[in-house]
């Protein structure tokens, strides 16, 4: 039986932090006590449970949040919706579940390895088709800036840990545009990100016209390490 093929984000990051902790706790079984053998110790544990935490997010904690964005918000079983950043296509997923025909949702990526281990375009097609949600989804390479899409075509735009990777703010604000371009009037934009650009985003879009219905920190299902490295999300509505 055919698997469904999850990536890890940064995938790096979560391997740095394990690699830390055992060395701190293997250089703690050749100190002394009296040398600060506790303290070594501590480091070495708090960086192993700080990638533990990290690993939970990605795999865990991200799917809660959207499961309960995506019911507080409501899709519309016929909707047109677009998934920024689509990745292996779990939340693809979690909005193609709600659809049916004509309803359908089209995940955009550049599948690029850095941000999601084992992303491409053939995993994520082949994990559509174990979900079973083939028939209601789409899949597009291209870039957040510059959308190769219709304007003004979908009800619903979402976007998940994508927007903080587009580098510099210029880039990211015009990806928000994009996002706008294509939204219906009335249409929901949802963005779930991590860093520190979130009144950033709100202010952007506030010029372009969308009306912020509710911005809050997401908690534990989003700690990337811990509460000092939190997630948000964004939910607005294009007037």
């Amino acid at each position: 039986m055919a698997k469904v093929k999850t990536g890890i984000d940064a995938p790096a990051v979560p391997i740095s932090y394990e690699l830390v902790g055992l060395v701190f706790l293997v250089n703690a079984a050749f100190t002394k006590p009296d040398q600060g053998r506790m303290g070594i110790i501590l480091v070495g544990l708090l960086c192993i449970i700080a990638g533990l935490v990290f690993l939970r997010t990605s795999l865990i904690g991200k799917q809660r949040i959207w499961q309960k964005l995506l019911d507080d918000v409501g899709v519309a079983p016929d909707s047109q919706a677009l998934d920024l950043g689509c990745g292996h296509g779990a939340v693809l997923n979690q909005v193609a579940q709600r659809l049916t025909l004509p309803g359908t949702v089209t995940g955009v990526d550049l599948w690029r390895s850095r941000d999601q281990s084992k992303n491409s375009l053939a995993v994520t097609r082949a994990n559509l088709k174990v979900w079973g949600v083939s028939d209601r989804t789409s899949l597009v390479t291209a870039d957040m800036t510059d959308l190769p899409l219709t304007a003004e075509k979908y009800d619903l735009v979402t976007t998940s840990f994508a927007l903080h990777n587009i580098k510099p703010a210029a880039q990211r604000k015009q990806a928000l545009r994009e996002a706008t371009r294509v939204l219906k009037s009335q249409g929901a934009l949802l963005i779930v990100d991590t860093g520190h650009h979130r009144h950033e985003y709100q202010q952007v879009l506030e010029k372009l016209d969308c009306h912020i219905v509710r911005v809050r920190r997401l908690g534990i299902n989003g700690w990337w390490t811990g509460p000092w490295m939190a997630s948000y999300e964004l939910w607005a509505v294009k007037n």
